[in-house]
């Protein structure tokens, strides 16, 4: 049950969500093999980011929550995915698009009243 918090400055149409959330559903499966039937996509506009002490207008934080483990190989895979995502829908440049990966035990994660 994977969870990605995408946050930006710019506010996204609903096409360009749903165009983000289809790419982020694809790219858990094909690397984490974790399918869109359990995947969580938040948009969190608006937020005021800044990097090198200056606004970020044209960038991201991306945050991935999931349970287990995932190799090197795959978070490599996870954040390239991640950077051409945002820079061939938003034209962010890849070095502004920050991505955080953690990974819980299920006995860590709750859902419909017990966890897993």
């Amino acid at each position: 049950m994977p969870i990605i918090n995408s946050i930006t400055k710019e506010k996204l149409s609903d096409n360009l969500k749903n165009t983000l959330k289809t790419e982020f559903a694809s790219m858990m499966m094909d690397v984490a093999g974790k399918s869109e039937n359990w995947l969580m996509v938040r948009f969190a506009e608006g937020d005021d980011i800044y990097f090198h002490g200056e606004p970020l207008d044209k960038g991201a934080i991306v945050e991935i929550q999931l349970i287990g483990k995932l190799t090197r190989e795959q978070k490599e895979k996870i954040s390239a995915r991640i950077c051409n995502i945002f820079e061939s829908n938003l034209k962010y440049p890849k070095d502004n698009v920050y991505i955080v990966i953690q990974e819980f035990a299920g006995e860590n994660w709750g859902y419909n009243g017990s966890t897993f």
